[in-house]
């Protein structure tokens, strides 16, 4: 958890009440196979997200940049994504803009 010591988790929390508020997601899976039928690691299609189920916390798994949630647990970089949960705890969501 020392990884995410200086993270100001109000503006977090505060974008993720807007991402909630502006997209409509759709529960497609849990894990990898959720991503793609044969997947063995999460595939980065576009409209797909990746919900921590221990802060809530919605990433999408196409955006560039690096990106943490609020906990730490999941954490994607430009090339990958990373999980400190077993990968069939993740749940995936498909966002549609409201």
């Amino acid at each position: 958890m020392l990884q995410n010591w200086n993270v100001d988790k109000s503006k977090l929390e505060k974008q993720q009440k807007e991402l909630k508020e502006s997209m409509q997601f759709t529960y497609v899976g849990h894990g990898t196979k959720a991503t793609g039928l044969f997947a063995k690691e999460f595939k980065r299609k576009p409209g797909l997200y990746a919900r921590c189920t221990t802060c809530g916390y919605y990433m999408p798994l196409d955006a560039r940049g690096e990106e943490r949630c609020i906990c730490g647990n999941l954490y994607r970089t430009e090339r990958e994504f990373k999980h400190e949960l077993p990968a069939n705890e993740i749940e995936i969501f498909k966002g549609v803009k409201k």
